[in-house]
């Protein structure tokens, strides 16, 4: 019962006091005929920067009401189509009573607008809202010629896209990913499909979270928040798109997507579906103990025949009371016929001594069943959130794998593999907010438990050709984890900058059970996490932001699981079951002066998780073991700075500059070695005539490495080409990717007379993509402002 007993100390530790709320009411009429105007955009800005904070359309009436606000100076805008935009400055204080009401505003028609829309300014590209980065991607033409939410990442300061699909932000940590301010369990097979199927028409901006705070799950070092586009019409909508892309094989995405609204009702269907083939292929020179050469290379076409189901609703029973239901379904059916080659020859590499093949058929199938009930409501003067998830993910995979003699085709190894691999995810969290004095404080609650279920069968085949059970390969492995936590946080602003602090607190029960082994492993630990947060706003759109916060990083099951993951006969991955949780301490200025976003950040890793090879000079075998290392220091400066040359020419710069120092103890030698590394990456982006939009992006990454490997530098050059038809309906773009077939990953081992050993790893990022897309639907009208829910008004939709 600890568990549960913290949860519940944590959440009562506080009193809860509900300070008087203000409201800014009011009447929105024409100046000439004095009637009422409805559906007139009221948007709250912030006197600062003339961000975005809140905002509402004014009913048929003409009449809008903007409740739960705080004391401060604010501005109001006021558009509508066919009238000038009106500024209002505002001020709420304890004297004005709770309700301010600014009786009648009149709006002038213009008469050039009743003609023709004119577009006269857009967003600004980044925009630093505290502790956010805001990346805005709806109808901006630096994201135009995007293929997808990668070619939309790739643009963002310090993250960095790696050619699997795999994300690393400040620190060398995998974000977060978020859909509309809620995380989204997905396994992460399912999660590069879903990002893949994102087009920039469908998502309306990107928050990014360098150093959250406590209120958001320990394991998240960063976020990004992909805030989809919000539609305002009812009446139902759609979009189907394809993708098609070439290198030596062909891969094609096809998506669909479904909408209908009513004033209560939304409801929300995709269907995906994946088919061809993708290549992965890596290489490997080693000179070995006894001085020969080995060189190793393996190619690992898979095709694929992949199906994604979505359907949701969302129901606002009344203003303040919304709940939505999402069921989801994701399966995938692939086929790996993968060839890996040993080639040996003396030391001189003009002899021959073996040529060894390797044949593995693999049938990899996952099958991934979701479902998410969510509540969101205003209690008496509280808002509470409820999310709550299951996901179940099922893999299952049989191999043939044999292995002969080049020469002779004598057959020298045959194994076949039976996987069944079953995991259980619950979780449910509550967040309850209010206001207190003149701050907000917030807390809340999280419980997840976590099943897996691993059984692996090895039967080689014997002197006998039969079949049989091989007990030093195969393996069963049990793991549970239970995570109970629960954070409280508050925040408060004082004249012009503003402060937060939060507290979160997080109890790990886990259990392994490596069945095959007779290991019983189980561990109890309690971490604290605490971070603080500093907001210093500027003149002329100028802020600074200070930020700490630690952070828990907890083995996975492949990190844990005692068993040998193979990459080929002589080199496998061995699981530790006692590695231990690392924690992360970081230090963070973020700088922001309009466009311009510069960031700071420092930190220490402790205990963090690695993996180092270990070389057998008489079989030659080199298997890498899990360990936890001593300590990782990590700084580096982030800067982002997108220009607009001209209203054709739009340019998009970023640079990263990294130090980090990994002390690694390896055969009585501690290796602290600093690393100093620098990646630019940026794109051109042109407005050409008959609405195309051309965009060159490229990316270099200097050399760097960690305490054991060197990187070699790597670079890549993308084209692209976006241009839309039929007013908008029918969307076409173009992209050459890695047009110079320069991305891919280089290693080399640092200490050669220990292991003489040269990595490469491509994944076939040369490749062309031709992405059509139409939009279809009818509306029957503009819906009020008041049915917009929190995620709208955060997303500035």
């Amino acid at each position: 019962m600890t568990k549960f007993s913290l949860a519940f100390c944590l959440l009562t530790c506080l009193s809860f006091f509900a300070a008087a709320q203000k409201t800014i009411k009011g009447k929105v009429l024409d100046h000439h005929t004095s009637q009422p105007l409805g559906f007139v955009s009221v948007s709250l800005l912030s006197p600062l920067d003339s961000s975005f904070i809140r905002g509402r359309l004014t009913d048929t009436a003409g009449i809008f009401q903007l409740p739960d606000l705080q004391s401060g100076r604010y501005i109001l805008l006021f558009s509508s189509f066919g009238h000038g935009k009106l500024y209002r400055d505002v001020i709420l204080d304890n004297a004005g009573g709770s309700h301010q009401d600014l009786g009648t505003i009149t709006l002038t028609a213009v008469s050039s607008q009743l003609n023709e829309v004119i577009v006269n300014g857009e967003k600004p590209v980044l925009q630093r809202h505290a502790d956010k980065l805001v990346l805005n991607v709806s109808g901006n033409p630096l994201f135009a010629a995007a293929a997808n939410t990668f070619d939309i990442l790739r643009k963002v300061p310090g993250l960095q896209i790696n050619a699997d699909g795999t994300m690393q932000m400040t620190g060398g940590s995998a974000p977060g990913i978020f859909i509309d301010g809620k995380q989204v369990p997905m396994s992460p097979e399912e999660l590069q499909n879903y990002l893949a199927s994102l087009s920039p028409d469908m998502i309306a901006s990107i928050e990014i979270i360098n150093n959250p705070s406590s209120k958001y799950n320990g394991e998240h070092k960063s976020i990004i928040d992909i805030r989809l586009k919000r539609d305002l019409t009812l009446g139902w909508k759609g979009n189907i798109s394809s993708n098609i892309q070439q290198n030596a094989y062909t891969l094609a995405d096809n998506n669909l997507l479904l909408t209908y609204k009513t004033k209560k009702l939304s409801y929300t269907a995709r269907l995906g579906y994946t088919t061809g083939t993708s290549i992965y292929r890596y290489s490997a020179l080693q000179h070995l103990a006894n001085t020969n050469i080995m060189s190793t290379k393996n190619s690992v076409p898979t095709s694929n025949n992949n199906f994604s189901y979505q359907l949701g609703a969302d129901y606002n029973f009344s203003k303040t009371h919304h709940i939505e239901i999402t069921g989801r379904a994701y399966q995938s059916d692939r086929r790996l016929n993968s060839l890996s080659l040993l080639h040996t020859t003396d030391a001189t590499a003009q002899r021959l001594i073996s040529d060894i093949y390797t044949f593995n058929n693999a049938t990899p199938r996952q099958r991934t069943y979701a479902v998410h009930l969510n509540y969101n409501g205003q209690l008496g003067g509280s808002q509470l959130e409820i999310l709550s998830s299951f996901l179940k993910i099922s893999n299952r995979q049989k191999e043939d794998i044999q292995t002969k003699n080049g020469d002779e085709h004598q057959l020298l190894d045959y194994w076949k593999t039976d996987l069944k691999n079953d995991i259980l995810i619950r979780a449910v969290q509550a967040d309850l907010s209010g206001n207190l004095g003149k701050g907000k404080w917030s807390a809340g609650a999280r419980f997840a438990f976590t099943t897996t279920r691993n059984q692996l069968r090895y039967d080689t085949l014997n002197t006998s050709l039969v079949f049989v059970p091989d007990s030093g390969r195969s393996n069963n492995f049990q793991y549970d984890e239970y995570i109970t936590a629960a954070y409280v946080a508050y925040e408060r602003k004082v004249n012009k900058w503003s402060y937060s602090a939060s507290l979160r607190a997080e109890h790990t029960h886990s259990t392994g059970h490596a069945i095959s082994q007779q290991l019983l492993t189980t561990r109890n630990y309690l971490t604290w996490l605490p971070a603080l947060g500093f907001t210093f706003p500027f003149e002329q759109g100028q802020q600074l932001h200070v930020s700490y916060s630690r952070r828990i990083t907890r083995p996975n099951f492949a990190q844990l699981n005692p068993f040998r993951f193979y990459n080929s006969p002589l080199n496998y991955f061995v699981g530790n079951p006692y590695l231990q949780p690392s924690k992360t301490d970081m230090l963070n200025i973020a700088y922001s002066r309009r466009s311009l976003s510069v960031t700071l950040f420092v930190g220490r890793e402790t205990d963090p998780m690695g993996r180092y090879p270990e070389y057998d000079p008489v079989t030659n075998v080199l298997e890498y073991l899990g360990r936890n290392l001593p300590y990782n220091d990590f700084g580096g400066i982030e800067v982002g700075f997108p220009l607009t040359i001209n209203r054709w020419w739009k340019m998009n710069t970023n640079l990263r500059g990294n130090y980090k120092k990994e002390v690694t103890p390896y055969h009585e030698v501690t290796y602290a070695i600093p690393i100093f590394d620098y990646t630019l990456s940026g794109s051109q982006v042109f407005s050409l005539p008959k609405a195309i939009t051309f965009d060159i992006s490229y990316l270099y990454r200097s050399a760097t490495g960690n305490g054991l490997y060197t990187f070699k530098p790597m670079g890549s050059l993308d084209l692209g080409i976006q241009k839309s038809w039929g007013k908008g309906k029918v969307n076409s773009r173009f992209n050459f990717y890695d047009v110079f077939d320069t991305y891919r990953y280089q290693l080399t081992f640092r200490e050669k007379t220990i292991i003489n050993n040269q990595l490469q790893h491509w994944y076939g990022n040369h490749k062309l993509a031709l992405t059509l897309s139409y939009s279809f639907g009818k509306s029957t009208h503009t819906s009020k402002g008041e049915s917009k829910n929190d995620e709208e008004k955060r997303a500035g939709m």
